[in-house]
């Protein structure tokens, strides 16, 4: 039961972050919902995306070698994650009146985000035990966050855009690259071939400076976001 706990605690506690962060006209309860629960939907089609798709491209890449963890990190794990995130915001927050300004884009991204984090984040914890839930908790959770900021913030001004499909490229995009990089370290760290190249001191280095560079652009979007909204308040 802690084991369970320590694996919601996070994703809830972010939810109510960007929750209150919304501090005017704020979403019903009802599509706030409805996007967690989307989002853990949202984790079927990359593991099925992760299951097939790799039988496609045998020997394509050396195993074990630094651009068979790229194309990992980046095409399995990053795009078809992002992408199946992207598509729950798009096709549905995106579609409600309640999404009458900028800064929802990132309400509802991140709530998406933390609906797929958190069924990830059970199955890591449940499977690995106390070590990962507090590693997780502190790390890949806020992680998955920050892209959904990232995210959310382009989703958010595609709504008010006359070009939307530029915003829409360029929040997905922006959101697999910080994600594709931070498990690209990740990946590399766990593989004994680089490790005896490398010092698994630097790919720690690398993982940490991508996530705090993700932090560091998502916040920077939440404040960016929130001067859009009372400017957006303003104009009405």
């Amino acid at each position: 039961m802690l084991l369970l706990g320590l694996a919601i605690a996070p994703g809830i506690a972010i939810v109510l972050f960007i929750y209150f962060k919304d501090s005017y006209d704020k979403e019903p309860w009802r599509y706030l919902l409805a996007s967690f629960f989307l989002g853990a939907l949202s984790v079927i089609p990359p593991l099925l995306f992760q299951i097939v798709v790799p039988e496609k491209f045998d020997g394509l890449f050396a195993e074990k070698s630094w651009s068979y963890y790229a194309f990992q990190a980046f095409a399995m794990v990053a795009f078809s994650e992002e992408l199946s995130k992207f598509i729950m915001v798009r096709y549905f927050a995106f579609r409600k009146p309640a999404f009458n300004e900028p800064f929802d884009g990132i309400v509802y991204s991140v709530i998406v985000s933390m609906g797929f984090a958190t069924v990830e984040n059970i199955g890591y914890v449940m499977q690995h035990g106390f070590a990962t839930a507090i590693l997780r908790m502190f790390l890949s959770v806020p992680a998955h966050a920050s892209f959904g900021v990232i995210m959310g913030f382009h989703i958010g001004l595609a709504k008010f855009s006359t070009q939307p499909l530029q915003h829409f490229f360029k929040g997905l995009l922006l959101a697999i690259l910080f994600h594709g990089c931070y498990d690209y370290f990740l990946f590399l760290l766990e593989s004994k071939e680089v490790t005896r190249y490398v010092s698994e001191g630097l790919l720690v280095l690398g993982a940490l400076l991508s996530y705090f560079i993700a932090i560091r652009v998502s916040l920077r979007s939440i404040r960016e976001g929130r001067r859009l909204k009372e400017t957006h308040l303003q104009i009405d």
